[in-house]
């Protein structure tokens, strides 16, 4: 961990509440954990407890839903638990592509939820640098219980959405992704989720069916069905300000999710700025470095990879790469 970033943001810690967080704290986060004071939310009380009781520093746990408002409302269990909303399933969407029982519907039960802001309010938490939503379509509904004023800390967002109507009358991501940017926000990353076709609960049906073919391959494509949306304040915006604690926590932001050559701007400009000096920038450079991938030959910057691009295309090794583009999926598992 770059001592900068210790320096600063041990006694300022990043600020994060994560709406579906059982388990603890998500991979991508875990290099800032000393870092970071993270409300968490799980409804059930006996299961809010069990988190409570792990003692993991840094989380606090609250036995409290959130959705448009502080009152009851209706949550919609699946039999799937982790495929429960505040909306209704839409067994016709779901039966095309979720596999299984996902969309077979178990209960519904009453439940009390609060709007974030009255969350924040009642429970005197500080306003979020960070906020991470992953509650089954309803993501866009506590967006909106979140009032202006507390929006002035928020940094960055990582927001589930859906590009089909997984639930009756839920958000897609165009709806979430219209009202996020009028709040001054730039779609940064995508991680979508995609799937083949189901049919009679048989995941890959069709694959199997007539190709022989079992799991997902990266040269077949399928269908976007939801992702992990990451957006964040414009940098410039932050650079604006020359506070170096927010500066830090923009930085650190970046890096969890992988933003590499955005972190390595933002470093040369802070420099430049005048928010940091070459001491902090080097510590900040030297950071990048330790968490960044190793390039294997061909990609590299130096006279090495020169060579080997080189004969790679005289000898037809990765020709056509952008012409191939979908035909290079990532998906096997």
């Amino acid at each position: 961990m770059s001592e900068f970033l210790n320096r600063i943001l041990t006694s300022e810690r990043l600020k994060c509440i994560d709406v579906g967080a059982r388990g603890g704290v998500q991979n991508t986060w875990k290099p800032f954990k000393h870092l970071m004071e993270m409300d968490a939310f799980e409804p059930d009380a006996v299961a809010c407890e069990r988190e409570r009781a792990a003692g993991r520093p840094g989380e606090h746990w609250y036995p409290v839903g959130l959705g448009a408002r502080t009152g009851k409302t209706k949550l919609y269990v699946l039999k799937k638990p982790s495929g429960s909303s505040l909306y209704p399933p839409n067994p016709a969407v779901m039966q095309q592509f979720a596999p299984g029982d996902m969309c077979d519907l178990d209960r519904v039960l009453d439940i009390d939820v609060m709007a974030l802001s009255d969350f924040i309010d009642s429970y005197k938490r500080p306003l979020p640098n960070l906020i991470k939503l992953d509650i089954q379509g309803a993501e866009l509904d506590v967006l909106r219980s979140m009032r202006d004023e507390h929006w002035g800390d928020l940094l960055a967002l990582q927001v589930e959405v859906e590009f089909i109507d997984y639930y009756i009358g839920q958000p897609l991501f165009a709806d979430v992704d219209a009202f996020v940017k009028s709040k001054g926000f730039l779609l940064f990353d995508l991680l979508p989720n995609r799937y083949y076709r189901v049919k009679g609960g048989e995941a890959n049906h069709y694959l199997k069916k007539y190709l022989n073919i079992h799991l997902n391959r990266r040269d077949i494509s399928c269908r976007m069905v939801a992702g992990d949306a990451l957006y964040m304040r414009r940098p410039e915006t932050i650079l604006a300000q020359a506070d170096v604690t927010v500066c830090a926590k923009y930085f650190a932001i970046l890096v969890a999710y992988r933003c590499l050559d955005e972190a390595l701007w933002f470093v040369e400009e802070m420099l430049g700025r005048e928010i940091i000096d070459q001491t902090d920038a080097a510590s900040l450079i030297d950071f990048v470095r330790s968490v960044a991938p190793r390039p294997v030959f061909r990609q590299r910057a130096d006279k090495v990879g020169k060579f080997f691009r080189k004969w790679g295309k005289r000898l037809g090794i990765g020709r056509a790469r952008k012409i191939d583009y979908w035909m290079d999926r990532s998906w096997d598992y």
